[in-house]
């Protein structure tokens, strides 16, 4: 049986944005296994916001994501490509 997320938090200081994702990527923890987080698309981390993300903030809003894949993973995650996560995450607007 593959063992599940039953429980996850985090705690940080940043900006608006990273708060945000880190606090909404947290609540689609719940459940999963590591290899479904291992396999999480970036993309989707975008989605949940709701709100556009433009390439200077999307560090930002990955932020959690990428301290999460380096923590499963056991090595530094690289930064995903900024034109294929916003170009396919409906993002791309200007929020600064």
């Amino acid at each position: 049986s593959r063992q599940r997320i039953v429980d996850v938090a985090f705690d940080g200081r940043g900006c608006a944005i990273s708060q945000a994702s880190a606090s909404i990527m947290t609540d689609e923890l719940r459940g999963l296994s590591l290899d479904e987080i291992r396999g999480m698309d970036p993309r989707l981390v975008i989605e949940a916001l709701g709100v556009p993300i433009g390439p200077a903030r999307l560090k930002c809003a990955l932020l959690g994501y990428k301290v999460l894949q380096g923590a499963v993973t056991g090595t530094a995650a690289r930064w995903p490509e900024e034109a294929d996560v916003l170009a396919e995450a409906g993002g791309g607007g200007s929020a600064p």
